[in-house]
């Protein structure tokens, strides 16, 4: 290290030290701002430093890292985990003059911007030599980053220094604050004139979400996955149906407020959709309430809970569910489980949030599924299919599939359609109204075959119902 280097150092390490006497920082507390200074924003710095309760500093770090939390549901920070297993990397490969590496200016954009698309050494530069040469690092644009021109170079100096008087540490500062996810949350001070906990800051969870963190069974409930499309966006709509019996009812009452929440888990434990409504439940004769629930999910193994909650008394109980959504948009045929219905009612239909079916309100439609798929014998039934990625002719670019439904009793056919054929890779084969009138009370299963005219391929997919 050159002697200018050195004596450059030493006044940095000697500017910093008084500030920090003032603050009266003790040594956990200069090793965490350390740790955590390519993330901090100026003002946090000056917070921090003046704060001269231990108390208040130990909340503020709980703060900092709640702000920068993507998802506050589940218990452990994924984003401060990321950070520090980064960190770690960046202290190994840019430790320079006595400096970890995310001490460097080398390692704060590295943590910021991540890995460069290119690095390469400055040829052009005519520094002496050092620990680590001159180099030029090329960001381009990717998914959540973008760059004026679709792309950006970044130019160090040895030893991982940006250039003296360089603008980009004020923008890196911008960067910074980009990664903060919860601007609500705070280092404000209270009455008392020290931090508001972080806890205090928190949005109380309704009591449907309530009871989401801690489940409980004060009623029988009992849930269904019932129909899964792909939604315009590329993702998966996936509905269901959830059933509560022993519900508190007024004498009399036919109808009741009831809330219902469903929440989707990803293989990681972590919330990927949540949703909470307060629905105008019917009693069935057997005093039973049904609701839907719908969210959109990418391609992924989840878990749902779904719960209802009863607002008048606090009663409420959870199910639970998995559900694998598949990847719609790519790979060999694929059919959605089949949609059992009791009647669609084409056109006029208006999504209503109270609703307890609005989650199978599609466009102007409303479809009335059946729990369990069971049928009256004096009803009807309707059977909506979901095909994709039909394999599609190299030559022409057209996909060409053959679909008709079957219905089985005792694995023998007792009524089937005649075959469509379509010319497209995305098929909604369907049924209905079936009268039921002529079908014996028992077990069923309508069963929806398909074949890849250009990939020559058959498919089945089944569902059992049946006719009481």
């Amino acid at each position: 290290m050159s002697l200018r280097l050195k004596l450059a150092l030493a006044v940095a390490v000697l500017s910093l030290a008084p500030a920090a006497a003032r603050a009266g920082l003790d040594k956990e507390d200069k090793k965490w701002l350390d740790e955590v200074r390519p993330l901090m924003l100026p003002d946090e710095e000056k917070t921090f430093r003046d704060l001269k309760d231990k108390a208040d500093r130990l909340e503020f770090e709980k703060i900092f890292w709640a702000r920068r939390d993507p998802d506050l549901d589940t218990p452990d920070n994924e984003f401060q985990a990321a950070y520090n297993t980064q960190r770690a990397e960046v202290d190994r490969l840019f430790k320079v003059a006595g400096q970890t590496g995310s001490a460097t200016d080398c390692g704060r954009v590295y943590l910021l911007l991540g890995k460069p698309d290119e690095m390469k050494q400055d040829k052009q530069s005519g520094d002496a030599p050092s620990l680590r040469p001159s180099e030029i690092w090329t960001y381009r644009d990717r998914p959540g980053q973008s760059f004026a021109g679709g792309q950006v170079q970044i130019q160090f100096e040895k030893d991982c220094q940006l250039p003296q008087g360089a603008r980009l540490s004020e923008q890196l500062n911008k960067v910074a604050e980009s990664k903060i996810a919860r601007p609500n949350l705070a280092y404000k001070k209270g009455p008392d004139g020290h931090i508001v906990k972080l806890v205090d800051q928190l949005p109380k969870p309704s009591p449907a979400q309530a009871l989401l963190k801690t489940p409980r069974q004060d009623f029988p409930v009992t849930t269904q996955n019932a129909m899964m499309l792909r939604s315009p966006e590329g993702a998966t709509y996936v509905a269901g149906l959830v059933r509560a019996t022993g519900l508190p009812r007024d004498a009399g009452a036919k109808t009741a407020p009831v809330n219902v929440v469903v929440q989707a888990l990803d293989a990681q434990g972590r919330t990927a959709a949540q949703k909470d409504r307060l629905v105008n439940g019917e009693f069935a004769e057997d005093g039973s309430v049904m609701a839907s629930y719908g969210l959109t999910l990418r391609p992924g193994k989840y878990t749902l809970n779904v719960g209802v909650l009863d607002p008048k008394s606090g009663k409420g109980s959870v199910a639970v569910i998995p559900v694998t959504v598949p990847d719609l948009g790519e790979g060999e045929l694929d059919i959605m489980p089949l949609v059992m219905l009791q009647s669609i009612q084409e056109g006029g239909a208006t999504p209503d949030p109270k609703d307890p079916m609005s989650d199978f309100v599609l466009g102007t439609n409303r479809l009335t599924p059946s729990f369990d798929n069971v049928f009256a014998k004096s009803g009807e039934m309707s059977v909506i299919g979901a095909v994709y990625n039909a394999t599609k002719d190299p030559t022409t670019g057209k996909a060409s599939v053959t679909w008709g439904f079957s219905i089985l009793k005792d694995g023998k056919p007792v009524a089937k359609t005649e075959d469509q054929v379509v010319e497209t890779d995305v098929a909604s084969p369907s049924i209905g109204p079936v009268s039921l009138t002529n079908f014996a009370p028992g077990k069923y299963v309508v069963q929806l075959r398909v074949r890849d005219n250009v990939a020559k391929k058959d498919y089945t997919k089944d569902a059992p119902f049946e006719v009481k």
